[in-house]
């Protein structure tokens, strides 16, 4: 017996990082990737086990497209995990950022993911053959942002604030199966999601222009200095493959610090941020 699972996103970065990871280990991944270039792309690559399927986590009916051709391919096999990977990053300002950007990024890295879950959830639950131990597994990607909002990415922040709380609810529901949700909260990974987001239009206001050098300087460290894939990929596997899986791994470069500012006094830490944008920017900006 054959044992499925489906990454969202898979195109590059940590989705492309995790179904290779994934199909060494045994798994046949189903990878989910927007544009038919990257299917081309997938196909070209012949990578084994790797079988690359349309996915637009913001269309529907690509989305039921997409669960039929999912259980062509599992047939009497079974799926095991969902790894809720794609996601974009909206910059600038919450003041001057358009309402249909604001709509994009939580088209994307929210309604996606509840899209994905509610069509890909039955597969999960199919009776299981005879001898099949293997967890079933939700696993939400989220992000050091969903829980310290830093300035100028204020969409990404709350779009990852909303999949914390979403993946809380989910496992509170599911307590009465034996379906576990977990969620990863990635810091600086260094993936092409972030040079995707220095190269879009940064919506920040003629007030702002003189913090725009800093926030791209901000966006080139998470890659130069940002933690290799690999390190999610061991969490992945992990998240699957574990009968007691953590409900929350943190894969960041100082965890420390991550924790440190989560229990910080909110006035002590906007100081430190006022400080910090006043010293790279030359102005006072609150």
């Amino acid at each position: 017996m054959k044992r499925f699972v489906i990454v969202t996103g898979a195109s590059s970065g940590i989705g492309k990082s995790a179904c290779q990871a994934l199909a060494r280990q045994g798994y046949e991944v189903l990878a989910g990737l927007r544009s038919s270039a990257d299917i081309e792309r997938f196909k070209a690559e012949a990578s084994p086990g790797i079988y690359p399927i349309q996915m637009d986590v913001t269309n529907h009916q690509n989305m039921l497209e997409a669960k039929l051709e999912a259980e062509r391919i599992i047939g009497e096999n079974s799926l095991v995990a969902i790894f809720n990977n794609a996601g974009i990053v909206v910059n600038g300002t919450v003041l001057h950022i358009p309402l249909e950007e604001w709509e994009q990024q939580f088209d994307v890295n929210v309604l996606g993911l509840i899209r994905t879950t509610q069509l890909f959830y039955p597969l999960l639950m199919k009776e299981r053959p005879s001898g099949d131990l293997h967890p079933r597994r939700i696993i939400n990607m989220s992000s050091v942002s969903g829980h310290f909002a830093s300035p100028f990415i204020g969409p990404y922040a709350a779009s990852k604030y909303a999949v914390e709380a979403l993946s809380d609810s989910l496992r509170r529901e599911l307590y009465m199966y034996d379906i576990q949700v977990v969620i990863i909260v990635a810091g600086k990974i260094s993936t092409p999601i972030w040079e995707k987001a220095k190269g879009t239009t940064s919506n920040f206001g003629k007030e702002f222009e003189g913090i725009l050098q800093y926030k791209d300087e901000i966006l080139d460290n998470m890659n130069k200095k940002g933690l290799p894939t690999s390190l999610v990929d061991k969490v992945v596997l992990e998240a699957v493959r574990s009968n007691h899986p953590k409900l929350r791994y943190v894969v960041a470069p100082n965890k420390f610090s991550f924790f440190l500012m989560r229990y910080l006094p909110a006035r002590w830490v906007d100081h430190l941020i006022k400080r910090k944008l006043k010293e790279k920017s030359g102005f006072r900006p609150f």
